[in-house]
């Protein structure tokens, strides 16, 4: 892999903000593990949000002009791992909205940017919100379809109420990492076909498109009469030589142990709005219940941010008294990460965060690389869904908290309980935000 960093904005380089890793794919052969988005290694659970800031900053200039304030104490803050820095740095960055001249739509791509989207809207003033989704509901049609191509899952679905993308407000696409930009260009083909406007962003840490792909990008703009501005991070060239690992070759086999964690389970249902949607073909019985407001699948508005704030601070305090010692992981699952982050950032010093995730990756033990041990189970939450964990080393964490939309039961939960009592973690709390619930229909 061969890679030229043509600019690099904010005094941020690669090595705040990346590791390399071998992908299980046949149309990629790598991955980008980032070092501050809370996926795939864990993070001060602050890091991400503050990143979202950083790219909602280049927005709100790219808009208006003027550089925003407490940017530098954000670049600053993210090089670091000081709690205090972290947490002084997001409080400034809260403290007052930024100013975009408008009022844009921001669509964060699933999964791995569900949570980095809605840290952009989080600062935004009067923004609203949707993530794009891989779940498929019962008696609800997306408003959007469309793919992802290079992606290990590659159909893209978004639930936006008609009425939040039938007007001319800019949208914001916000993803991780940016490789060709044809993800971005099918999703704007499909919103320009159905609620046409005049302004697309497309918000990314890393840009690695060619020439070609930026052409490609400008002819679309031109084909539809529109403005389509990309602002990234970090922006470069790749050249891969190589063949991909189609098949794994590595196990990710969980073995059942005999010793297991103490568990503890704790319902967040009563800081949470219920949505009662379901999953279609939903093969046991979480896939039932209900999803929660909070997460933005369904969309958000600008009046909803001060009720996620409110629900994250006090719900986080709770789940910092059930704390059993100084080094605590909470993990979120699949889609599900910013409000699991959000909270992990109320529960105090010593709290890691990251996330479950759809993608199969190839870890290797060895210094500077990116995965270093890898674990495969079924979603708890849809047992047809294969999930994966990464970088959680033995004798690490006093506990782990680990989060769930939906009410789960405690045998879909033993292989993570198994790979707990492996990594020596003495005491497991399952935590959900809504409890199981029938719903109509």
């Amino acid at each position: 892999m061969e890679l030229n960093l043509k600019e690099g904005t904010l005094q941020l380089e690669k090595e705040h903000l990346f590791d390399m890793a071998a992908r299980v794919n046949k149309k990629r052969a790598f991955l980008f593990v980032s070092k501050v988005l809370g996926k795939h290694m864990p993070v001060h659970p602050l890091k991400p949000l503050l990143v979202s800031g950083l790219l909602a900053m280049a927005y709100a200039k790219e808009q208006t002009g003027k550089t925003p304030p407490h940017q530098d104490d954000v670049v600053e803050a993210l090089k670091t791992n000081d709690h205090v820095k972290l947490t002084e740095a997001y409080a400034a960055l809260k403290k007052e909205k930024l100013s975009a001249v408008n009022e844009p739509i921001v669509i964060g791509f699933a999964e791995t940017a569900t949570a980095l989207g809605h840290g952009v809207y989080d600062v935004i003033e009067g923004a609203s919100y949707i993530h794009t989704t891989r779940e498929q509901l019962l008696d609800l049609d997306p408003s959007l379809v469309f793919e992802e191509e290079h992606s290990h899952a590659t159909d893209q679905l978004c639930y936006a109420d008609d009425a939040l993308l039938r007007t001319d407000r800019p949208i914001v696409l916000v993803d991780d990492e940016v490789t060709t930009g044809r993800t971005n260009m099918n999703i704007i083909r499909d919103l320009h076909a159905k609620h046409p406007r005049s302004s697309y962003t497309i918000l990314s840490i890393l840009d690695w498109r060619t020439e070609e792909h930026e052409e490609a990008m400008l002819q679309l703009q031109e084909e539809l009469g529109v403005n389509i501005t990309s602002l990234s991070l970090l922006k470069g060239q790749m050249m891969f030589r190589g063949t991909t690992l189609d098949e794994p070759a590595y196990s990710y086999e969980i073995a059942a142990q005999e010793k297991r964690p103490e568990l503890s389970f704790h319902s967040l249902q009563s800081f949470f709005k219920q949505v009662p949607y379901s999953l279609s073909h939903a093969v046991n019985p979480a896939g039932h219940s209900p999803y929660i407001h909070e997460t933005g699948r369904f969309g958000l508005s600008a009046a909803d941010t001060d009720a996620i704030d409110q629900a994250a601070a006090e719900a986080g305090l709770k789940l910092q008294r059930e704390r059993k010692g100084k080094q605590t992981l909470c993990l979120g699952t699949g889609e599900l990460m910013y409000v699991p982050m959000r909270l992990a950032a109320h529960m105090g010093e010593g709290v890691l965060f990251h996330s479950t995730t759809r993608s199969p990756i190839h870890p290797v033990e060895k210094e500077g690389y990116a995965v270093q041990n890898g674990f495969a189970f079924l979603s708890p939450e849809d047992a047809r869904i294969q999930h994966y964990v990464y970088n959680i080393p033995k004798d690490q964490y006093d506990d782990v908290f680990l989060f769930f939309e939906k009410k789960v039961s405690q045998e879909a939960l033993m292989p993570l309980i198994h790979l707990f009592a492996e990594r020596h973690v003495k005491h497991v709390h399952i935590v959900t935000l809504s409890d199981e619930v029938k719903v109509n229909g």
